[in-house]
């Protein structure tokens, strides 16, 4: 069985596609993410391009797989 590990990304909400229950984000760890509606977190539609969320990723492997995510609090 491989490895598994849980990280942390920041990341950029890029696009939402509410009818298809699909976010793009552009992540800080300079690789692309995509969550669903089914993902856990926040509400989907109510994330907004430009908005900042945290993401907890699981590496099993050679793949990851976001199984969380939340917007990031607002830094002053």
């Amino acid at each position: 069985m491989p490895y598994r590990t849980t990280s942390t990304v920041n990341a950029t909400v890029e696009a939402v596609l509410p009818r298809t229950g699909l976010a793009y984000l552009e992540g800080d760890d300079h690789r692309d993410w995509t969550i669903t509606r089914s993902t856990n977190g926040s509400n989907l539609e109510s994330l907004t391009p430009g908005q900042r969320v945290t993401l907890t990723v699981e590496q099993n492997g050679r793949f990851s797989v976001i199984r969380k995510y939340a917007v990031a609090p607002l830094s002053s």
